[in-house]
């Protein structure tokens, strides 16, 4: 967008430019990796000088007030703690970093509860918890799925992601046991073949990309429901209840018809529903689709307690920087798994440089750079351009600045930026589009 206005309990607090609203927050990002993530988001949040901390996969955000003492602090805290950093890098705030911190001092970090459960056991050295070997789906002529091979780990987050049509929900049928495959060989819960027992059943959670729960049920008639479906115990049945009203923000609300929910407050009692019987192995479809940012946080906040307890969690989404917070993602296209990394390698793998262009016509510009460039390395971030041009950085910035120039077009400034995930997202999406002859809209 041009411009964007956050809005809180009918009031707008804040408008400006994104870039505006990113630097008005008064604090900066620094993505720090280490072994044991959990552990070090332990000793850093709450730390003196540290004013946020979130997860996101192979990495945590910290945001401070000052960069270098914020540095100092995260170094000084996790060496108090015997804790060992790979690396600790500066980079900017986010718009969700933004909005996030806003509404944070407004209304306070969202309340995760504690699930009433226990701990599952540690899994065997390479145990797999979700597995697809040379896995394909057809539907007559049509081939939605082809040789799909993947592995997930207990107590990993795996995103899958890809553009409409690529493939993800058929796949996470078939790995969940509600498509049968045309070829391919799936594992779930350490069983193959037999993945419609009541053993395999009874250790898998599902949340489908359409709302899943009845909406002429109350909620509590919901609940009731999904708990004798998974099994779960008499006893521990009315706990797991009051924990999902409680994390839906719902307390006291039971004997409401779910039909009269806003879409965000649905998919929390989804959620909750889908793992009332503690699965081993989780499969969400877009679980956060329509939910706000404080709520996802706290969708992730709960989906990292799974996984550090040992859930194995396979996750479609398509909030590029939500998938983020996944420990290894795996791109669809056109029915096939064509990339595969942490969000940080698959970032790396990329090659080339993103260039941003700031410019007073951003459409006349994108347009020029358009017809004089491959269509999927431009693309408009609303007052910005994202270029992906390969080679010598400087030197493809003073020709690209001339160029611009030449037809009168004010060029504010050319920066190197990291890829984003969308950045990614794009270029793998149209690599492997002209690779297979297929027809891509960058």
């Amino acid at each position: 967008c041009h411009r964007v206005a956050l809005m809180h309990e009918g009031r707008i607090l804040k408008t400006g430019t994104p870039a505006e609203v990113r630097e008005g927050l008064g604090l900066s990002r620094l993505e720090v990796r280490g072994p044991d993530l959990p552990a070090v988001e332990t000793v850093l949040s709450g730390h003196q000088g540290i004013a946020d901390v979130q997860r996101f996969g192979d990495r945590l955000d910290v945001m401070v007030r000052d960069v270098a003492a914020g540095e100092r602090a995260v170094r000084e805290a996790m060496a108090a703690a015997g804790r060992r950093l790979e690396s600790v890098r500066a980079g900017a705030p986010t718009l969700e970093n933004a909005f996030v911190s806003i509404l944070q001092s407004l209304q306070g970090e969202q309340h995760v509860p504690p699930f009433p459960g226990a701990r599952h056991e540690a899994s065997s050295p390479g145990a797999i918890a979700i597995g697809a070997r040379g896995l394909g789906k057809s539907f007559g002529a049509f081939h939605a799925v082809s040789d799909v091979n993947l592995e997930v780990r207990p107590g990993e987050v795996y995103g899958l992601l890809g553009a409409n049509g690529a493939g993800k929900t058929t796949t996470i049928k078939m790995l969940c046991g509600l498509l049968e495959p045309s070829v391919g060989e799936v594992e779930l819960a350490g069983e193959r073949g037999t993945l419609r027992s009541e053993a395999v059943r009874q250790q898998v959670g599902y949340m489908s990309q359409r709302f899943s729960l009845y909406d002429d049920l109350t909620i509590d008639e919901n609940l009731d429901f999904f708990a004798g479906v998974y099994q779960v115990e008499p006893a521990r049945r009315e706990e797991r209840k009051r924990w999902v009203l409680d994390f839906a923000g719902l307390a006291g609300r039971g004997g409401q018809l779910t039909g009269s929910l806003p879409g965000g407050w649905k998919q929390r009692v989804a959620f909750g529903a889908a793992i009332m019987h503690e699965p081993r192995v989780l499969f969400l479809d877009e679980p956060t689709s329509g939910v706000d940012p404080i709520a996802r946080r706290a969708f992730w906040a709960m989906i990292n307690r799974l996984a550090d307890a040992g859930t194995a969690v396979l996750v479609t989404t398509h909030y590029l920087e939500e998938a983020e917070q996944c420990n290894r993602l795996g791109f669809m296209v056109g029915g096939e798994l064509v990339a595969e990394g942490t969000p940080s390698g698959v970032k790396a793998a990329q090659g080339g440089r993103v260039l941003e262009v700031r410019v007073d016509d951003s459409p006349r510009a994108m347009a020029l750079l358009k017809s004089e460039m491959e269509h999927w390395r431009v693309s408009l971030f609303g007052d910005r351009i994202h270029v992906i041009v390969d080679g010598d950085s400087a030197e493809t910035r003073r020709r690209l600045s001339a160029r611009l120039e030449r037809e009168g077009l004010h060029v504010r400034g050319i920066t190197d930026e990291d890829y984003s995930l969308e950045d990614v997202f794009i270029l793998i999406v149209a690599r492997n589009g002209r690779a297979k002859g297929t027809r891509t809209a960058a």
